[in-house]
């Protein structure tokens, strides 16, 4: 489910955002592990970086708006820089 994963969108404008993926609301409450982000009148989130709870860090470019995006970690087997 990625929770814990760090997210950074970047807009067409240069603009950035950042969400975490996590069900934790509250004393006994959950949320959507999705994460949602707006990119207002760009048809596109100009990049998606990614940094898993593994410390793998990966990259997405021009990725459409308007849709649910799944994103699966990266299978590595190089040493984990933080």
């Amino acid at each position: 489910m990625g929770i814990g994963a760090q997210i950074q969108v970047t807009t067409g404008d240069g603009l950035v955002q950042y969400d975490a993926v996590t069900t934790s609301t509250g004393y006994a409450a959950s949320s959507d592990p999705r994460v949602h982000f707006g990119l207002g009148r760009f048809a596109a989130a100009r990049e998606i970086q990614i940094r898993w709870p593994s410390g793998v860090r990966q990259s997405l470019r021009d990725v459409k708006a308007d849709r649910i995006v799944n994103v699966t970690e990266p299978n590595t087997d190089l040493p984990v820089r933080q």
